[in-house]
Parts: structure tokens; sequence; C-alpha cells
């Protein structure tokens, strides 16, 4: 118990109490990543800005910011801030199909072999279009599914075994997070207290606009609003699927990342001080959380090869919860099975972006209930 609390102490002590501004970059300028999907695979030659067409433009040359593979080619540039601009690029007739920022699709037209693209005026940087992830938005939670495409590896992932087992522990490890929010009701109390949003990740494999996503790992953090003193933990996963360690650290602070190993317990901290939940990797590599009042989940492997075959998610006054996960990179269909209950959640294969519906639609005006009127409302 007093090692526990002298860990929680360490981990308050990294969070300040009054979160700072983060800096501003050029104000005149920002930075974009624009990716090309290609119609034909591997086949089509990389698509090549042409400076002429914006004279104030800029190649961004910062590494793994730009790529080509048998999907796309992602090119970042820099330009001006606010403008409505047409860029053009060198490319073989009829090789893209597509042409994205951030995870939605720009107007382009095709000229002999120039492609001209249409910019939107942008006020901030819009890198993330060579992101290949899924979000599923619950109450007070974000689920970011990256989808692990060979064809795409890159950065730490280019060469070597491709970390197949360790992703689908990841996956796994994911939703079962997911379904320990849920029971708990983490979200909904990150919503009624304006603590800010629990993200739930795992890790990129193609590195996109430079983000070495290694080694393989998941996440479970609170999002703070405005970001700096957020306490990002880092859940590492080795080759056996089983959780190793622990590496923590606060966005907007020079505070030194932190290790907490098997069985040490790791506190995420609200604003307001208060204690969020907690995540202790048990000395099996398996995965506890808590809602620090005294209910407690676990995750256990459900097969001998670790979370890469499932997992089972027992939790207080509730029967034990068998997870699976599926993901079919070519139809791109994600299929996630919890004890009897099979979701499915299709997302375009190109940006991972979610197709299945996501809201209800609003009542028909014949059945809308009004509130009801009381004498103390009169």
């Amino acid at each position: 118990m007093v090692k526990r609390l002298a860990l929680a102490s360490a981990t308050l002590a990294m969070v300040p109490a009054v979160a700072s501004a983060a800096g501003t970059g050029n104000r005149d300028e920002v930075r974009i990543v624009l990716k090309f999907v290609k119609s034909d695979g591997a086949v089509s030659a990389p698509v090549r800005f042409d400076p002429a067409s914006c004279r104030a433009c800029r190649v961004v040359d910062e590494p793994l910011f730009n790529a080509d593979n048998a999907r796309e080619t992602a090119i970042a540039l820099r330009v001006p801030r606010q403008r409505t601009i047409e860029l053009a690029f060198d490319a073989r007739p009829a090789t893209v199909r597509r042409v994205l920022l951030e995870s939605g699709e720009l107007p382009f037209r095709t000229t002999g072999d120039r492609i001209v693209v249409a910019l939107p005026p942008l006020a901030q940087d819009a890198i993330t279009a060579a992101e290949v992830a899924t979000h599923i938005v619950e109450p007070g939670m974000v689920l970011r599914f990256e989808h692990a495409d060979p064809a795409r590896r890159a950065g730490a992932y280019a060469t070597g075994a491709f970390p197949v087992l360790e992703r689908r522990a990841a996956n796994v490890l994911e939703f079962a997070q997911r379904q320990v929010v849920r029971t708990l009701g983490l979200g909904e109390d990150a919503v009624k207290r304006g603590w800010g949003t629990i993200q739930i990740m795992g890790f990129d494999t193609n590195a996109p606009h430079g983000h070495v996503d290694a080694p393989p790992h998941v996440h479970m953090h609170l999002r703070w609003p405005g970001n700096t003193g957020t306490q990002i933990g880092h859940y590492y996963i080795g080759t056996d699927g089983l959780l190793s360690h622990n590496m923590v650290g606060v966005k907007g602070l020079n505070a030194p990342d932190r290790r907490f190993g098997r069985g040490e317990t790791f506190t995420t901290i609200a604003p307001d001080r208060a204690t969020a939940y907690t995540h202790r990797i048990t000395e099996r590599g398996w995965l506890e959380i808590a809602d620090g009042r005294g209910r407690t989940c676990l995750m256990r492997p459900a097969a001998a090869g670790g979370f890469a075959d499932g997992a089972i998610v027992q939790c207080p006054g509730m029967d034990d919860q068998h997870i699976t996960v599926a993901d079919d990179l070519t139809d791109g269909v994600l299929t996630v099975t919890t004890g009897d209950i099979v979701e499915t959640f299709r997302y375009a294969t190109d940006s991972g972006l979610l197709l299945s519906p996501a809201t209800v639609p609003a009542s028909a005006p014949s059945v809308s209930v009004s509130p009801a009127v009381t004498m103390l409302d009169r």
C-alpha cells in the first residue's frame, strides 16, 4: 500500500496545478498533408508537387511526413494560412482516385499529366491524412482503432517481422478497455465532472506525419481540456501478446517519463486533482482498471497465446465478458464480439473513416414529447 501511495503521489507531482497555454507556430502559414489514393496500386509513380503552382508554398522535408507505397502518395506542404489556393501536381493520367485532407475528400481535376487540387482556407495545421484509423465515439470516450496494413508499413515497422500478433493483442485490449469504461461509467463521470475525454488507442504501423509509434502498445488516457496536463500511459505489448510495462509522460511539460512495471499502479489524475481511474499491469502481464471507489475490473487473456486471441473481462457484479476482434483490411469491416453481441463497423479502407451509422435519426414531430410543465415553472 505504501508503494502504491508513493507512486500515486509521484504521478500527481507531474501534473501542473494550472495548465499553461501551448505555444503557437508561424501565424502566416500552416502545414498540411495531402493523400493521393492510387487507382492502380504499386504501378503508379509517386505524385510530385509542382512548386510553380504556388510560389508561397514549400515542401515539408521532415522525416516520414511524405510517403509513397502501393496504396497512396502522401505529400506534406507548408501553405499560406487562410488562403483559397489551387495546387498542381504531376501525375500519370487516371492514376489518382481520391485526394484526402484529414479525413475528408478534396475536389480535384485532371489536365493531361497534371492534377489540380482545390485547397480550402486553413487556419491551423492539417497533417493527419496519412493516418488509417477508425474512430468510435461514445459518451466521454473516443476509441481510435488503427488498421495495420503491411502495404503501408513505415518507420520502425518498415522492415523486419511485421507486428501481427502484437497488433491483434492491441485490437483486443482497446475494446476490452472500452468494455471496462462502459461498465464502470468512467466516460459518464468524465463528462459530468468536466474532466475531458477518455481516449483509447493502439499504435500506428505506417508512421503517419512522423509518428513513430513503437514498440507496440495501447493507451487509455484522460485528455484534459486544453491538453496540457494530460497524462499519457504507454502499455507495451511483448511478442507473447502480454503487457510488460507502462511508460507515462505528461503533455505540455518538461517532466521526464516515469516507468511503471508489473505490479505497480498508475493513477490518472483529473484536472480537479481527483483520481479519475487507475491502471495496474499484473505480474502475469494482464491488466486491471479501477475507478478509485472500490471497483476493479480485470482483463485477462482468453487463451494461452496472450491477448491476441481474445480477452475475458471480469467486473464486480457482472458476468464475465469474452471479447474478440477481427479486422478485414480488404473489405473494410471491423467485427467486435462481446459475449453474444456481435458489432460490425464498416470503414473506408483509404482512411479508416467510419461508414456505419453513428447517430440515431431524430424522432418524427408527432412523437416528440415536450418537457413536463409544473406549477413551479409558471
